[in-house]
């Protein structure tokens, strides 16, 4: 414990679980610690509220946590949807005596630097890391103010910036255009959401889980309504598209894969499954150009193997993988991979692991930014490879608070 004399401020970026339990820890070790938060608490996993965890929710807890909340937890084998875990999880954490009156919401980190470096100053020079960081902090009507701290922790995510549609992670041509027209996150597609939907022309780019998901779900709006048209673009040559992993534990991502996989394989007469698929181009219609419609068709030029085929469809949802958002961070000498924009001893652990339950082997040193007291984690620190999970994430900060 850190006398008086020597607290130190600590910063953590996103009140989401990682976020939580570092803010957790840091309480232990006596650190004066503030939490800034964009949205609300857990506003990531909000956004997929309506949906299952895969893993059970002995998985996703730590003895912290347990201790921190007061009320009853459900049981350990739990498959909670996003929802339930925000309300019996995140939120009395937020809440707890250990953390209550040390989270801001609504407040965006906006950039992070040294007190008086920038990037090119002093850079590898036990010199810099003697200066606090100084953050930039906006809340939501844009008033902005600087706050010092000695540590920061970044847990703030992925999930608020999609890649794009288009080729080779490029947007395709019109794509910026038309952005915000695509949902680029799973929605309630066929509960609240299910009025937007019905009796429309969609196309739903992707075949990861979140695709496997949604495909799920408007298979049964599919169903309520036969006027709506789907059309499934993925990548991979394959007859089930989203990639199985033999004798699953984890049965509820089984569930949705396998269900997934067999509309795939037999879609009603009402869906095309379009393979070895890609996006080419975004347009309105000639029509919809002229017309005073406030949500005008679009017409989407897609490349299936070695042909051309133009769709026109009313929605566009595109579930294509999300990458962390650096900008914040330009004036930190951090050092990220220029393959996944995630943490670089990180992602060298991470090569040819191919699903979230294998154990990976990280040295504490692998976790180190580059920026001495400037730690990337959770979700956010494997970048764009989508192998995360929050097991793994907790598991990192044993790591890092080993050399803290």
């Amino acid at each position: 414990m850190l006398s008086s004399s020597t607290r130190k401020r600590a910063v953590v970026i996103g009140a989401g679980p990682i976020g939580l339990e570092i803010a957790l820890r840091l309480v232990e070790r006596g650190y004066e610690i503030t939490v800034f938060e964009k949205g609300r608490i857990g506003e990531h996993i909000r956004q997929w509220a309506h949906v299952r965890f895969f893993s059970p929710l002995g998985m996703n807890l730590t003895p912290r946590m347990r201790k921190a909340i007061e009320a009853e937890l459900p049981a350990d084998d739990s498959l909670l949807t996003g929802g339930e875990f925000v309300t019996r999880v995140l939120e009395p954490l937020a809440q707890s005596a250990a953390l209550r009156d040390r989270i801001l919401t609504g407040w965006r980190v906006t950039a992070i630097s040294r007190s008086g470096l920038g990037k090119m100053g002093l850079p590898n020079h036990p010199l810099r890391s003697e200066r606090s960081f100084r953050l930039l902090i906006e809340d939501g009507e844009g008033r902005e103010q600087i706050h010092e701290a000695d540590v920061v922790f970044d847990a703030s995510g992925v999930y608020s910036q999609a890649n794009w549609a288009g080729t080779a992670g490029m947007p395709a041509p019109g794509e910026r255009r038309l952005n915000d027209r695509i949902v680029r996150h799973l929605r309630d597609f066929d509960g609240h959401d299910l009025k937007r939907w019905s009796g429309k022309n969609i196309l739903l780019i992707g075949h990861g889980h979140s695709a496997a998901n949604a495909v799920v779900a408007l298979a049964n709006v599919l169903k309520k309504n036969p006027a709506t048209q789907l059309f499934w673009a993925v990548r991979s040559d394959k007859t089930k598209p989203v990639a199985e992993v033999p004798d699953d534990p984890l049965i509820e991502r089984m569930n949705i894969v396998n269900a997934a996989n067999a509309i795939a394989q037999q879609p009603p007469e009402n869906m095309q499954v379009l393979r070895r698929t890609t996006v080419e181009a975004f347009d309105f219609t000639a029509e919809s150009q002229n017309s005073q419609s406030t949500k005008p068709s679009v017409r989407i030029k897609l490349k299936i193997w070695k042909d051309f085929q133009e769709v026109e469809v009313d929605e566009i949802i595109s579930l294509t993988g999300y990458r962390p958002d650096l900008d914040m961070l330009r004036e930190l000498t951090a050092d990220f991979s220029n393959i996944s924009e995630g943490a670089r001893g990180l992602y060298r652990a991470l090569t040819n692991v191919t699903d979230c339950l294998a154990k990976i082997e990280v040295a504490p040193k692998d976790l180190q930014s580059g920026e001495q007291n400037f730690f990337v984690v959770g979700v956010k620190s494997y970048g764009r490879n989508p192998g995360f999970l929050l097991q793994s994430g907790y598991d990192q900060l044993d790591g890092i608070f080993s050399i803290l």
